[in-house]
């Protein structure tokens, strides 16, 4: 009985630390410029490969949150939906800068990931 109620209690402070950690959708935003710069800084293709995954993972998590501008908005309402689509278009712009990357193309990937500028910059203009 005591290893259930400590297994219990183990996996709710677990529960509890992961939701103090998760981060806000600036958090996320910071995290991809930061990444973004540190994928354009790179010689190899271990810390472009690193900088992208931040990226992806940071605009994964964003799509659980809306941007101020959308707040009041419903889950299910077109502005809500197009500021999620953007996401999914720069996670798709990273997947295919990662699949460069993981070609030893890293040249060629910088070039590529200019995208992820202009997607960003696009919805910003949205969504901000």
């Amino acid at each position: 009985m005591k290893t259930v109620w400590f297994s219990a209690l183990f996996l709710s402070c677990f529960g509890l630390s992961h939701l103090a950690t998760a981060a806000t959708l600036h958090d996320n935003m910071v995290t991809i410029a930061t990444a973004y710069a540190d994928f354009n800084k790179s010689t190899n293709a271990n810390d472009a490969s690193s900088a992208l995954t931040k990226m992806r993972m940071a605009a994964l998590d964003s799509k659980t949150s809306k941007p101020n501008k959308l707040k009041n908005q419903p889950d299910h309402s077109a502005d809500v939906k197009a500021y999620q689509a953007g996401l999914d278009q720069l996670v798709a712009e990273i997947d295919k800068t990662s699949g460069l990357v993981k070609a030893n193309q890293l040249a060629q990937a910088k070039v590529e990931g200019k995208n992820l500028l202009n997607i960003r910059n696009e919805n910003h203009k949205k969504f901000k």
